[in-house]
Protein backbone atom coordinates (compact mmCIF):
# COMPACT_ATOMS: atom_id res chain seq x y z
CA UNK A 1 0.00 0.00 0.00
CA UNK A 2 1.13 3.61 -0.67
CA UNK A 3 2.44 5.51 2.75
CA UNK A 4 0.87 8.95 1.97
CA UNK A 5 -2.08 10.69 0.36
CA UNK A 6 -1.35 14.02 -1.55
CA UNK A 7 -5.37 15.65 -1.77
CA UNK A 8 -4.83 18.26 -4.62
CA UNK A 9 -7.99 21.01 -3.28
CA UNK A 10 -6.83 24.01 -4.74
CA UNK A 11 -9.38 23.87 -8.07
CA UNK A 12 -12.14 26.63 -8.87
CA UNK A 13 -14.04 24.42 -11.07
CA UNK A 14 -15.66 27.07 -13.42
CA UNK A 15 -17.83 25.17 -14.89
CA UNK A 16 -20.22 24.28 -11.43
CA UNK A 17 -20.71 28.43 -11.12
CA UNK A 18 -22.49 30.08 -9.41
CA UNK A 19 -22.75 27.02 -6.95
CA UNK A 20 -18.85 27.03 -7.16
CA UNK A 21 -16.68 30.33 -6.77
CA UNK A 22 -13.35 31.57 -6.02
CA UNK A 23 -14.61 31.80 -2.49
CA UNK A 24 -16.61 29.15 -2.48
CA UNK A 25 -14.94 26.23 -5.22
CA UNK A 26 -16.95 22.98 -5.57
CA UNK A 27 -15.04 20.99 -3.48
CA UNK A 28 -16.93 22.38 -0.97
CA UNK A 29 -20.22 21.56 -2.59
CA UNK A 30 -22.73 18.98 -0.32
CA UNK A 31 -23.68 16.76 -3.18
CA UNK A 32 -24.23 13.14 -1.95
CA UNK A 33 -25.95 12.99 1.00
CA UNK A 34 -24.75 16.39 2.44
CA UNK A 35 -21.16 15.42 1.51
CA UNK A 36 -19.29 17.56 0.08
CA UNK A 37 -16.44 15.93 -2.45
CA UNK A 38 -13.70 17.31 -0.36
CA UNK A 39 -14.66 15.15 2.83
CA UNK A 40 -15.91 12.30 0.20
CA UNK A 41 -12.18 12.32 -1.11
CA UNK A 42 -10.71 12.22 2.59
CA UNK A 43 -12.82 9.18 3.87
CA UNK A 44 -11.72 7.61 0.46
CA UNK A 45 -7.82 8.44 1.37
CA UNK A 46 -8.64 7.42 5.09
CA UNK A 47 -10.21 3.83 3.77
CA UNK A 48 -6.61 3.13 2.02
CA UNK A 49 -5.11 1.92 5.29
CA UNK A 50 -2.63 5.56 4.73
CA UNK A 51 0.06 4.64 7.71
CA UNK A 52 1.89 8.01 6.83
CA UNK A 53 0.48 11.55 6.80
CA UNK A 54 -2.60 13.03 4.64
CA UNK A 55 -1.64 15.91 2.91
CA UNK A 56 -4.24 18.42 1.23
CA UNK A 57 -2.61 20.98 -0.87
CA UNK A 58 -5.42 23.65 -1.15
CA UNK A 59 -5.28 27.81 -1.68
CA UNK A 60 -4.48 29.70 1.84
CA UNK A 61 -7.86 31.41 1.49
CA UNK A 62 -9.48 27.90 1.64
CA UNK A 63 -7.14 26.14 4.23
CA UNK A 64 -9.47 27.15 6.76
CA UNK A 65 -12.57 25.67 5.54
CA UNK A 66 -10.55 22.54 4.91
CA UNK A 67 -9.30 22.29 8.45
CA UNK A 68 -12.93 22.15 9.42
CA UNK A 69 -14.24 19.87 7.00
CA UNK A 70 -11.79 17.59 8.28
CA UNK A 71 -12.45 17.74 11.74
CA UNK A 72 -16.12 16.95 10.84
CA UNK A 73 -14.65 13.95 8.69
CA UNK A 74 -12.85 12.75 12.11
CA UNK A 75 -15.87 12.82 13.87
CA UNK A 76 -16.98 9.60 12.68
CA UNK A 77 -13.48 8.24 10.73
CA UNK A 78 -10.13 6.99 12.83
CA UNK A 79 -7.46 8.97 11.43
CA UNK A 80 -4.87 10.53 13.57
CA UNK A 81 -5.63 14.62 13.17
CA UNK A 82 -1.75 15.27 13.71
CA UNK A 83 -1.30 13.23 10.52
CA UNK A 84 -3.58 15.84 8.14
CA UNK A 85 -0.87 18.84 6.77
CA UNK A 86 -2.72 21.27 5.22
CA UNK A 87 -0.20 23.19 2.80
CA UNK A 88 -1.68 26.26 1.80
CA UNK A 89 -0.48 27.18 -1.81
CA UNK A 90 -0.19 31.73 -1.82
CA UNK A 91 -1.55 31.28 -5.21
CA UNK A 92 -2.44 28.69 -7.62
CA UNK A 93 -0.16 27.24 -9.91
CA UNK A 94 -1.67 24.09 -11.60
CA UNK A 95 -0.69 20.62 -10.39
CA UNK A 96 2.90 20.44 -10.64
CA UNK A 97 4.30 22.97 -8.06
CA UNK A 98 1.56 21.82 -5.64
CA UNK A 99 2.74 18.11 -6.05
CA UNK A 100 6.17 19.15 -5.86
CA UNK A 101 5.49 21.41 -2.60
CA UNK A 102 3.95 18.21 -0.84
CA UNK A 103 6.52 16.04 -1.97
CA UNK A 104 9.67 18.05 -0.89
CA UNK A 105 8.16 18.56 2.50
CA UNK A 106 7.25 14.83 2.92
CA UNK A 107 10.37 14.31 2.00
CA UNK A 108 11.78 15.94 4.90
CA UNK A 109 8.95 15.15 7.06
CA UNK A 110 9.33 11.54 6.76
CA UNK A 111 11.71 9.27 4.03
CA UNK A 112 12.14 10.14 -0.03
CA UNK A 113 11.93 6.64 -0.64
CA UNK A 114 8.25 6.64 0.60
CA UNK A 115 5.32 6.01 -1.96
CA UNK A 116 1.75 8.28 -1.93
CA UNK A 117 -1.27 8.69 -4.43
CA UNK A 118 -2.49 12.31 -5.33
CA UNK A 119 -5.68 12.28 -5.37
CA UNK A 120 -7.81 15.20 -6.72
CA UNK A 121 -10.69 16.25 -4.90
CA UNK A 122 -13.50 17.08 -6.89
CA UNK A 123 -13.69 13.05 -8.06
CA UNK A 124 -16.16 11.15 -7.00
CA UNK A 125 -15.46 7.11 -6.98
CA UNK A 126 -16.92 3.64 -6.45
CA UNK A 127 -17.02 1.31 -5.07
CA UNK A 128 -14.15 1.87 -2.31
CA UNK A 129 -13.14 -1.68 -2.25
CA UNK A 130 -12.46 -1.19 -6.19
CA UNK A 131 -10.44 1.69 -5.63
CA UNK A 132 -8.40 -0.18 -2.43
CA UNK A 133 -7.61 -3.02 -4.66
CA UNK A 134 -6.23 -0.84 -8.17
CA UNK A 135 -4.28 1.47 -5.76
CA UNK A 136 -2.77 -2.04 -4.52
CA UNK A 137 -1.65 -2.64 -7.86
CA UNK A 138 -0.39 0.52 -8.51
CA UNK A 139 1.58 0.75 -5.54
CA UNK A 140 3.43 -2.36 -7.00
CA UNK A 141 4.89 -0.80 -9.72
CA UNK A 142 5.52 2.31 -7.98
CA UNK A 143 7.99 0.63 -5.77
CA UNK A 144 9.61 -0.85 -8.95
CA UNK A 145 10.44 3.21 -9.78
CA UNK A 146 7.47 3.53 -12.33
CA UNK A 147 5.56 7.04 -12.16
CA UNK A 148 1.93 5.61 -12.28
CA UNK A 149 -1.13 6.87 -13.31
CA UNK A 150 -4.77 5.32 -13.29
CA UNK A 151 -6.67 4.86 -16.83
CA UNK A 152 -10.57 4.91 -16.70
CA UNK A 153 -11.91 2.62 -19.24
CA UNK A 154 -13.62 5.03 -21.81
CA UNK A 155 -17.97 4.70 -22.16
CA UNK A 156 -18.22 6.49 -25.49
CA UNK A 157 -15.70 8.79 -27.73
CA UNK A 158 -15.67 11.42 -24.83
CA UNK A 159 -13.88 14.70 -26.23
CA UNK A 160 -13.45 16.19 -22.98
CA UNK A 161 -10.69 14.45 -21.25
CA UNK A 162 -6.79 13.33 -22.23
CA UNK A 163 -6.34 10.15 -23.51
CA UNK A 164 -3.54 7.72 -22.14
CA UNK A 165 -2.24 5.01 -25.13
CA UNK A 166 -1.29 1.20 -23.42
CA UNK A 167 1.56 -0.47 -24.55
CA UNK A 168 3.48 -3.32 -23.05
CA UNK A 169 2.28 -5.22 -20.13
CA UNK A 170 3.83 -4.94 -16.65
CA UNK A 171 3.42 -6.81 -13.54
CA UNK A 172 -0.35 -4.97 -12.72
CA UNK A 173 -0.77 -2.82 -15.23
CA UNK A 174 1.24 -1.85 -18.46
CA UNK A 175 4.16 0.68 -20.08
CA UNK A 176 2.66 4.19 -20.65
CA UNK A 177 3.35 4.48 -24.98
CA UNK A 178 2.04 8.19 -25.01
CA UNK A 179 -0.31 10.63 -23.52
CA UNK A 180 -2.74 12.09 -25.70
CA UNK A 181 -4.34 15.49 -25.98
CA UNK A 182 -8.08 15.87 -25.92
CA UNK A 183 -9.34 14.48 -28.96
CA UNK A 184 -11.77 15.32 -31.69
CA UNK A 185 -14.73 13.06 -31.67
CA UNK A 186 -13.29 11.00 -34.64
CA UNK A 187 -10.27 11.23 -32.96
CA UNK A 188 -11.64 9.40 -30.27
CA UNK A 189 -13.82 7.05 -31.86
CA UNK A 190 -10.33 5.87 -33.08
CA UNK A 191 -9.40 5.75 -29.68
CA UNK A 192 -11.97 3.53 -28.97
CA UNK A 193 -11.52 1.14 -31.40
CA UNK A 194 -8.20 0.21 -30.83
CA UNK A 195 -8.81 -0.55 -27.65
CA UNK A 196 -5.96 -0.21 -25.47
CA UNK A 197 -6.56 3.60 -24.62
CA UNK A 198 -7.71 4.85 -21.50
CA UNK A 199 -9.17 8.06 -19.65
CA UNK A 200 -6.35 10.17 -18.29
CA UNK A 201 -7.75 10.04 -14.69
CA UNK A 202 -5.67 13.03 -13.12
CA UNK A 203 -4.79 10.08 -10.39
CA UNK A 204 -1.17 9.32 -10.09
CA UNK A 205 1.14 6.99 -7.53
CA UNK A 206 4.95 6.56 -7.09
CA UNK A 207 8.06 7.21 -4.79
CA UNK A 208 8.56 10.77 -3.35
CA UNK A 209 12.13 10.96 -4.94
CA UNK A 210 11.67 9.01 -8.16
CA UNK A 211 9.07 12.01 -9.05
CA UNK A 212 11.36 14.53 -7.57
CA UNK A 213 13.92 13.14 -10.11
CA UNK A 214 12.19 12.79 -12.96
CA UNK A 215 10.55 16.34 -12.32
CA UNK A 216 14.12 17.78 -12.31
CA UNK A 217 14.75 16.45 -15.26
CA UNK A 218 11.84 17.43 -17.22
CA UNK A 219 11.13 20.42 -15.66
CA UNK A 220 14.32 21.85 -13.59
CA UNK A 221 12.26 25.15 -13.51
CA UNK A 222 9.72 23.85 -10.99
CA UNK A 223 12.35 21.71 -9.06
CA UNK A 224 14.57 24.34 -8.34
CA UNK A 225 11.97 26.62 -7.12
CA UNK A 226 10.73 24.09 -4.57
CA UNK A 227 14.14 23.05 -3.50
CA UNK A 228 14.29 24.47 -0.17
CA UNK A 229 10.87 23.66 1.21
CA UNK A 230 11.09 22.16 4.40
CA UNK A 231 9.07 22.19 7.61
CA UNK A 232 11.73 25.18 8.63
CA UNK A 233 10.84 27.26 5.70
CA UNK A 234 7.48 26.78 6.37
CA UNK A 235 4.81 28.49 8.84
CA UNK A 236 3.35 25.36 11.11
CA UNK A 237 -0.25 27.42 12.76
CA UNK A 238 -0.82 24.41 15.13
CA UNK A 239 0.90 22.27 17.27
CA UNK A 240 -2.45 20.67 18.52
CA UNK A 241 -2.05 17.20 17.58
CA UNK A 242 -6.09 17.37 18.08
CA UNK A 243 -5.93 18.89 14.80
CA UNK A 244 -4.52 18.96 11.48
CA UNK A 245 -1.74 20.62 11.21
CA UNK A 246 -1.67 23.70 8.95
CA UNK A 247 1.30 25.27 6.99
CA UNK A 248 0.09 28.72 5.90
CA UNK A 249 1.29 30.76 3.16
CA UNK A 250 4.70 32.96 4.32
CA UNK A 251 6.59 35.27 2.31
CA UNK A 252 9.14 32.66 1.56
CA UNK A 253 6.39 30.48 0.22
CA UNK A 254 5.35 33.30 -1.82
CA UNK A 255 8.59 34.04 -3.49
CA UNK A 256 8.64 30.06 -4.73
CA UNK A 257 5.28 30.22 -6.20
CA UNK A 258 6.45 33.21 -7.83
CA UNK A 259 9.40 31.34 -9.49
CA UNK A 260 7.35 28.63 -10.28
CA UNK A 261 5.48 28.27 -13.75
CA UNK A 262 2.07 27.53 -13.89
CA UNK A 263 2.31 23.85 -15.39
CA UNK A 264 0.19 20.47 -14.79
CA UNK A 265 2.03 17.11 -13.58
CA UNK A 266 0.83 15.50 -17.26
CA UNK A 267 2.87 18.54 -19.16
CA UNK A 268 5.86 19.09 -16.58
CA UNK A 269 6.35 15.43 -16.39
CA UNK A 270 4.04 12.35 -17.40
CA UNK A 271 4.33 13.36 -21.23
CA UNK A 272 8.17 13.32 -21.00
CA UNK A 273 9.03 10.54 -18.36
CA UNK A 274 10.37 7.20 -19.60
CA UNK A 275 9.03 5.63 -16.62
CA UNK A 276 5.32 5.86 -16.49
CA UNK A 277 2.60 3.20 -16.50
CA UNK A 278 -0.77 2.31 -16.20
CA UNK A 279 -3.13 1.03 -14.21
CA UNK A 280 -6.54 0.42 -15.59
CA UNK A 281 -9.16 1.26 -13.16
CA UNK A 282 -11.85 -1.21 -11.61
CA UNK A 283 -13.92 1.34 -9.94
CA UNK A 284 -16.33 3.96 -11.74
CA UNK A 285 -14.85 7.33 -11.91
CA UNK A 286 -16.37 10.83 -12.13
CA UNK A 287 -14.73 13.84 -12.50
CA UNK A 288 -17.95 15.82 -11.70
CA UNK A 289 -17.01 18.06 -14.41
CA UNK A 290 -20.64 19.91 -15.37
CA UNK A 291 -23.96 20.56 -13.91
CA UNK A 292 -25.11 17.56 -16.17
CA UNK A 293 -22.81 14.86 -14.15
CA UNK A 294 -24.13 16.78 -11.10
CA UNK A 295 -27.57 16.12 -11.91
CA UNK A 296 -26.72 12.50 -13.52
CA UNK A 297 -24.97 11.91 -9.99
CA UNK A 298 -26.41 13.60 -7.65
CA UNK A 299 -30.17 15.30 -8.81
CA UNK A 300 -32.29 13.23 -6.88
CA UNK A 301 -30.54 13.45 -3.89
CA UNK A 302 -29.86 17.18 -4.26
CA UNK A 303 -33.45 17.77 -4.84
CA UNK A 304 -34.40 16.22 -2.11
CA UNK A 305 -33.30 18.22 0.22
CA UNK A 306 -34.29 21.07 -1.36
CA UNK A 307 -37.91 19.92 -2.56
CA UNK A 308 -39.52 23.50 -1.30
CA UNK A 309 -37.30 25.25 -3.87
CA UNK A 310 -39.03 24.25 -7.28
CA UNK A 311 -42.93 24.64 -8.09
CA UNK A 312 -43.75 22.49 -11.24
CA UNK A 313 -46.33 22.90 -14.05
CA UNK A 314 -46.53 20.71 -16.89
CA UNK A 315 -43.24 20.41 -17.37
CA UNK A 316 -40.14 17.54 -16.99
CA UNK A 317 -36.60 16.30 -16.84
CA UNK A 318 -35.46 19.70 -15.34
CA UNK A 319 -32.81 20.29 -12.27
CA UNK A 320 -32.98 22.72 -10.03
CA UNK A 321 -30.61 23.83 -7.34
CA UNK A 322 -31.66 27.27 -5.69
CA UNK A 323 -31.94 29.51 -2.79
CA UNK A 324 -34.87 30.46 -3.68
CA UNK A 325 -38.19 29.34 -4.59
CA UNK A 326 -38.49 28.55 -8.96
CA UNK A 327 -41.37 27.82 -10.79
CA UNK A 328 -41.53 25.70 -13.92
CA UNK A 329 -43.90 25.98 -16.65
CA UNK A 330 -43.93 24.12 -19.66
CA UNK A 331 -40.40 23.33 -20.33
CA UNK A 332 -38.43 20.32 -20.40
CA UNK A 333 -34.51 19.42 -19.86
CA UNK A 334 -33.55 22.45 -18.18
CA UNK A 335 -31.04 23.22 -15.70
CA UNK A 336 -31.61 25.85 -13.01
CA UNK A 337 -29.21 27.32 -10.62
CA UNK A 338 -29.56 29.72 -8.89
CA UNK A 339 -26.74 30.07 -5.99
CA UNK A 340 -24.64 33.27 -4.37
CA UNK A 341 -26.97 36.04 -6.05
CA UNK A 342 -26.88 34.84 -9.71
CA UNK A 343 -29.01 32.49 -11.74
CA UNK A 344 -27.95 30.62 -14.73
CA UNK A 345 -30.19 28.67 -16.72
CA UNK A 346 -29.18 26.38 -19.43
CA UNK A 347 -30.18 23.11 -21.31
CA UNK A 348 -29.11 20.12 -20.37
CA UNK A 349 -26.15 18.48 -22.45
CA UNK A 350 -24.78 22.15 -23.06
CA UNK A 351 -23.87 22.90 -19.07
CA UNK A 352 -19.91 22.31 -20.21
CA UNK A 353 -20.25 25.81 -22.03
CA UNK A 354 -21.06 27.20 -18.68
CA UNK A 355 -17.18 27.81 -18.56
CA UNK A 356 -17.02 30.40 -21.16
CA UNK A 357 -19.52 32.40 -18.92
CA UNK A 358 -16.94 32.65 -16.06
CA UNK A 359 -13.85 33.27 -19.03
CA UNK A 360 -15.60 35.89 -20.24
CA UNK A 361 -16.53 37.21 -16.53
CA UNK A 362 -13.24 36.92 -15.77
CA UNK A 363 -11.22 38.56 -18.80
CA UNK A 364 -14.32 41.60 -17.95
CA UNK A 365 -13.10 41.15 -14.10
CA UNK A 366 -16.47 40.99 -12.41
CA UNK A 367 -14.86 39.76 -9.45
CA UNK A 368 -18.46 40.32 -8.09
CA UNK A 369 -19.65 37.69 -10.50
CA UNK A 370 -16.94 34.74 -10.13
Amino acid sequence: MVKHAVILAGGVGTRLWPASTRTHPKQFLRLAEGQSLFSMTLRRAIGLGIEGRICVVTHRDHSQGIAEECMEVLKEERFPPARILILAEPEGRNTAPAIAYACNLLQRIDAPEDTLIVMPADHVIEPVSAFVEDVNRAAVLAERDWLVTFGIPPKGPETGYGYVEAGDKLDTGFKVRKFKEKPDEATARSFLAQGNHYWNSGMFAFRIDRFLEELDRHAPEVACAFAEISPATSTRQSENTASPDLFSADEVLEAVYRKSPSISIDYAVMEHSTRCAVVPATFSWSDVGSWDVVAELFGADMEAREEASCLSTDSRGNFVLSDLPVALVGVQDLIVVVKNGIVMVCRKGKSQHVKDVVESLTAEDRRDLY
